[in-house]
């Protein structure tokens, strides 16, 4: 896969407050923006990574509150991908406008690969 790779991770949590203020605290993690009102993306200073918490009134399951992982690509690496998937019979689990498509790997994890 071309254009970036493994940028970002998303995890559960049941109090996003407590959470910001632990990774940014105590870990040193800087915010890098938040998408109100139930989410807040995290950056280790100096890098490119991110770590998305999403607000959940859920329990954080058997894969301990993983939401999905992101692979950046770019707009023509998204479509060549989304062929790929289909030819392999992967199913397009869910979108983000046209700038991101979620699927399922065999083990279940959900994955998210987008361009924008």
């Amino acid at each position: 896969m071309a254009g970036g790779g493994l940028l970002h991770i998303a995890l559960k949590t049941r109090n996003l407050k407590l959470t910001e203020k632990f990774y940014t605290e105590v870990l040193g993690l800087k915010v890098a923006f938040r998408v109100p009102p139930d989410m807040v993306f995290l950056r280790t200073p100096g890098s490119k990574d991110l770590v998305n918490f999403v607000k959940s009134t859920a329990r954080p399951g058997r894969n301990g509150g993983l939401l999905h992982f992101g692979f950046k690509t770019t707009p023509s690496g998204l479509n060549r991908l989304e062929k790929k998937l289909k030819e392999n019979g992967v199913a397009i689990a869910g979108r983000r406008g046209k700038h991101a498509i979620y699927f399922c790997d065999p083990n279940g994890y959900s994955i998210e690969c987008y361009c924008d």
